[in-house]
């Protein structure tokens, strides 16, 4: 666990290495997930399946977000410019504290979500492009804003979400299109991650962005829920971060 103080407010989040142990010197990658407005960071630890589908050293971050008045969380006050969303600043300070504590690969950080954590992700992923290398968000949208640099994205996404409605995803893929310099054109089948997935863009960029309408309908226990984490989720979005680190960027 780590707990920080942030603007008076102790902060918590929960830190899992998996993958393996380093050698000597080896950089690990991060990678930050995000919970929904109503599951807890060990709720979605539980069933994001991405400590399982590590395939090397890796620190894996689940922030908790503040609770609101009503129960559920936010990681965000009222108010927010999209630019400036409150926990934007907590995603830079528990990076930095871990960069300080652990060998990390800065070139290396990811970040995912599902539902609000999804969608909070995504805007931290334009934000703060020029230290985010990939994300991965499943069931929700962006809060459009100047972005930093480019970043790759995988955008998952049901049709029939009734929750997150399917435009939600698609304006969050037009907004990573926009910020990495991509036109719409020329989609491809992406690696068989299972979901449906398509590439947008030349096949060479090392900023490539997926779209991928998956459609599995039912949660856990066989109820209608198309908002779900999809089975294929955890392992494709670790096995695409993988792909991205084939690819140099300078930054």
């Amino acid at each position: 666990m780590i707990r920080t103080m942030l603007d008076g407010v102790e902060r918590e989040a929960i830190l899992a290495a998996a993958g393996g142990t380093p050698a000597e010197g080896e950089r690990r990658k991060v990678v930050f997930a995000f919970h929904g407005r109503t599951n807890a960071a060990e709720q979605v630890r539980r069933y994001y399946d991405l400590e399982e589908a590590a395939k090397e050293p890796t620190l894996f971050i689940y922030p908790q977000a503040l609770t609101q008045a009503d129960g559920t969380f936010s990681w965000s006050d009222p108010g927010d410019s999209a630019g400036n969303l409150r926990d934007i600043a907590l995603f830079d300070r528990l990076l930095d504290e871990v960069g300080r504590t652990y060998c990390i690969d800065s070139d290396r950080v990811f970040v995912t979500g599902h539902s609000l954590g999804a969608s909070f992700a995504a805007t931290l992923a334009c934000v703060r492009g020029d230290r985010i290398r990939g994300v991965a968000v499943v069931g929700g949208g962006i809060q459009p804003t100047a972005c930093a640099g480019e970043v790759a994205a995988m955008v998952i996404h049901n049709p029939k979400d009734e929750l997150v409605p399917v435009s939600e995803g698609r304006r969050a893929l037009s907004s990573f299109l926009a910020q990495n310099g991509l036109e719409p054109k020329s989609a491809r089948p992406a690696p068989d991650y299972g979901m449906n997935c398509r590439q947008l863009g030349p096949p060479d960029t090392p900023m490539p962005v997926l779209w991928c309408p998956h459609g599995q309908d039912h949660a856990y226990g066989g109820r209608f829920y198309p908002h779900n984490w999809p089975d294929a989720a955890g392992p494709a979005i670790m096995s695409f971060f993988a792909g991205l680190e084939q690819t140099a960027v300078e930054r």
